[in-house]
């Protein structure tokens, strides 16, 4: 914290060394997040979402760290991948290189994951991100937006 600049916006990052693996592969997960009011705040989860996964197993030996199909997730990237797997079905969520929320909750329950708490720490990390923005945006809902059910 003490190199932390407070006099300009910087983004702090950090590499997880042991990520959670699906099949030995990174993924990350998208869920969608609505914001409908900051004065009372109302924040909804759509509970769907999607997984994308990397199309390189993972291997955390230092010769494969420039593998940006190993290591990122990235649709626009991992699609230009020899091994990127398409799955054209909508009833197939488990297949390929992307997956429903639902798919992955299952594959995680199944490896005797606490899926329930998972969700509630996602859930609690949410209003957390939604809080540490809430004033700004709601200080400027207020000056700029003259019918507030009109923006969210």
């Amino acid at each position: 914290p003490s190199q932390i600049s407070m006099d300009e916006n910087i983004l702090v990052s950090r590499y997880i060394n042991n990520p959670l693996l699906i099949d030995e592969f990174k993924f990350d997960v998208r869920l969608y997040v609505l914001v409908t009011s900051y004065d009372p705040l109302l924040i909804y989860v759509y509970e769907e979402g999607l997984a994308r996964f990397a199309t390189v197993k993972y291997d955390q030996t230092s010769t494969n760290i420039k593998n940006t199909f190993m290591h990122l997730t990235n649709y626009s990237l991992n699609k230009k991948s020899s091994d990127y797997v398409s799955c054209d079905d909508p009833e197939v969520e488990d297949y390929g290189n992307k997956w429903s929320m639902s798919a992955v909750l299952r594959y995680l329950k199944q490896e005797g994951k606490n899926t329930t708490l998972l969700m509630r720490q996602v859930e609690d990390l949410i209003i957390k991100a939604v809080l540490s923005a809430e004033l700004q945006i709601a200080t400027a809902c207020k000056m700029f937006v003259p019918h507030k059910a009109n923006c969210f």
